[in-house]
């Protein structure tokens, strides 16, 4: 009677236990893989690679950009092309939620540069993403953006 007790205890232990194991363990594996593909994003924005950008946005994707208007895939690559020249470009602060092959990530960029005609910037924004994983990597299907004050 305890091998049957302790077999079926041992059962219960694996198959209750296991899969919410694995399941956080490849959510935290989704976790940095988004961060990496909306740092990734950040960079190729920075460096204006446009192949990297199409590859890493969604055919599908959409942006609310810092006037309220929303954009597209093509749209975004046009004005990433033309953008500021950034110097820097970080993301300082990432947080991501995660639902099987959905996320959204959430935070702060920094950038220094300076304008086309000679201007310095200095931005702060915090944004809001949405991804999507699909064959087996993560893409931006939507973002938004809002500058945030500098003190």
């Amino acid at each position: 009677m305890k091998t049957l007790t302790l077999g079926l205890f041992s059962l219960f232990v694996v198959s209750v236990f296991t899969p919410r194991h694995s399941f956080r363990a490849q959510s935290r594996n989704d976790e940095e893989s988004i961060k990496n593909a909306y740092r990734a994003y950040v960079q190729a924005w920075k460096a204006k690679d446009l192949a990297a950008l199409k590859d890493l946005i969604s055919p599908d994707y959409m942006a609310v950009n810092f006037e309220g208007t929303l954009s597209s895939k093509e749209i975004e690559l046009v004005i990433a092309e033309n953008d500021n020249e950034w110097t820097a470009m970080t993301v300082d602060e990432i947080w991501t939620r995660v639902w099987q092959d959905a996320a959204i990530a959430s935070g702060f960029i920094s950038a220094q540069g300076k304008t086309p005609d000679g201007k310095p910037v200095n931005a702060r924004v915090r944004f809001l993403a949405m991804l999507v994983k699909r064959d087996g990597r993560w893409q931006l299907v939507a973002t938004q953006s809002a500058s945030v004050k500098q003190p």
